[in-house]
């Protein structure tokens, strides 16, 4: 897939046929006059989007195959939270816990009560470039050709070992306590029973998370966005996704009402950033996220209430050397594993807000949802929502109309204003790419982390 505009996080999100939601006083989808048409200028746009020859024969009650021209270069499709941890080793922000191995934070967790499977590692992928949790290989201590076996707890984290609220509770998904919590814990360092685990949290790099880029840096994507300052609700609305989600003045400051101190910040984006709902897990929140179903091979229960585990669970065999992942976005709406039914939880998360919370664009599949505005006095804004899979090998793009919560995908076709949207965003972004990316001055101006990720 070769992307025309230089960033992917626009792109994907941008350029596809995707259909639109709309609302109207009988709840029911206002559907284009013209079926056959919309879809043959959305596939005309993916052309101009994706420089690809596809699949002419398009069919909106199945994904839609849009296949790599092969006389074309191969794209640089790196995405995930690896190549993100890879991006800033080679930049100024590197992790100063890259090469953390994670012996004291199991033998803490072993030695009050929980489980570390012997077979699991914290520590560097083979290229030495980013940190994850791994099955043992043959050749490291401990490790076994089995590796670990389908359904075997990979970890269970005691009650007393979780950093938690007062007032848990299994369907709450927002806690100040629990933040604070964890600050006051940062403030103990040290002298924390968590220490093992508060001192690696501390010992996080900053900068990563978008809310704590440097102005310039945030003007530069807001810009690339389209987003527009709203003066009265003091923040930035409008344009492509993700619309950014509450800030740390407004969530720890006024919300909270936490202390404005730069501990309490990086705790704040710790917590935001590794939380399971209002729980903070050690051990657990150190594996890397992916929703590829050849990739995901766990799954969690969280405790159902005060004083139960935390467990984490695989959900096939995982091979020696092979990396253990979780999903952050267990319930996202092109979720894929009939396995998983338990989704009373906030890890719904689109791709687009994966990287305003976490910092990384995520690896496929993704899925996507945003707003567009029209100038329909009828239908003031369309939802627009499709899921996203890449198949490596064959360079086959698919493209879901709607979610896996939608009652008839047949539905979910391109709009006349989804249409016109696609294409001013296109232009809009190509003129942007012209007037910025070889910027000199501008790129000088914006930590290179911030600029790097903002173009990829």
């Amino acid at each position: 897939m070769i992307f025309r505009s230089g960033n992917p996080i626009l792109t994907a999100c941008l350029l596809l046929p995707a259909a639109s939601a709309q609302s109207n006083p009988k709840g029911k989808r206002n559907l284009p006059q013209n079926y056959s048409s919309n879809l043959r200028l959305a596939n005309e746009i993916l052309d101009e989007l994706f420089l690809t020859s596809h699949n002419s024969k398009a069919d909106a009650k199945k994904p839609n195959e849009i296949k790599t021209d092969p006389s074309k270069p191969k794209p640089d499709l790196q995405t995930g939270q690896t190549a993100q941890q890879a991006l800033a080793a080679e930049n100024s922000n590197p992790d100063p816990n890259l090469n953390y191995d994670g012996a004291d934070l199991v033998e803490w967790i072993n030695s009050n009560g929980g489980y570390i499977h012997p077979n699991a590692r914290i520590g560097l992928d083979a290229t030495g470039k980013y940190r994850g949790v791994f099955v043992k290989s043959l050749g490291e201590e401990g490790g076994t050709e089995g590796g670990i076996q389908e359904d075997e707890i990979i970890c269970r984290i005691p009650w007393s070992l979780l950093i938690k609220p007062a007032n848990y509770g299994w369907n709450k998904y927002f806690s100040c306590e629990s933040m604070k919590e964890l600050y006051n814990q940062f403030l103990l360092g040290d002298k924390s029973f968590y220490a093992p685990y508060v001192n690696y949290l501390m010992n996080q790099p900053r900068g990563r998370i978008i809310s704590e880029w440097s102005e310039k840096g945030k003007k530069l994507l807001y810009s690339m966005l389209d987003k527009e300052w709203d003066e009265e609700d003091n923040t930035w609305i409008g344009g492509l996704p993700p619309k950014f989600v509450k800030s740390y003045e407004e969530v720890w400051l006024d919300w909270c009402k936490g202390e404005d101190t730069p501990l309490a910040k990086a705790a704040f984006y710790q917590f935001t950033s590794r939380d399971e709902d209002t729980l903070m897990v050690p051990f657990y929140d150190m594996c890397n996220h992916s929703n590829d179903p050849e990739k995901l091979n766990t799954i969690n229960s969280k405790p159902r209430r005060p004083g139960k585990p935390f467990v984490l669970r695989a959900t096939r065999d995982i091979k020696p050397g092979e990396q253990i992942y979780i999903s952050y976005t267990r319930c996202n709406r092109c979720w894929h594993d009939e396995k998983y039914q338990d989704c009373t939880t906030w890890s719904h998360y689109s791709s687009s807000d994966m990287f305003d919370i976490f910092g990384f664009v995520e690896d496929f599949p993704q899925t996507w949802a945003f707003e567009i505005d029209t100038d329909d006095p009828n239908d003031e804004w369309d939802e627009v929502v499709f899921c996203l899979e890449h198949d490596e090998d064959s360079g086959t793009l698919l493209v879901t109309f709607g979610d896996n919560y939608s009652e008839n995908p047949s539905e979910w076709i391109p709009t006349d204003g989804g249409l016109e949207f696609l294409h001013s965003q296109l232009a809009r972004l190509n003129q942007f790419e012209k007037d910025f990316k070889d910027d000199k001055k501008l790129m000088e101006a914006i930590p290179k982390y911030e600029w790097e990720m903002s173009w990829r």
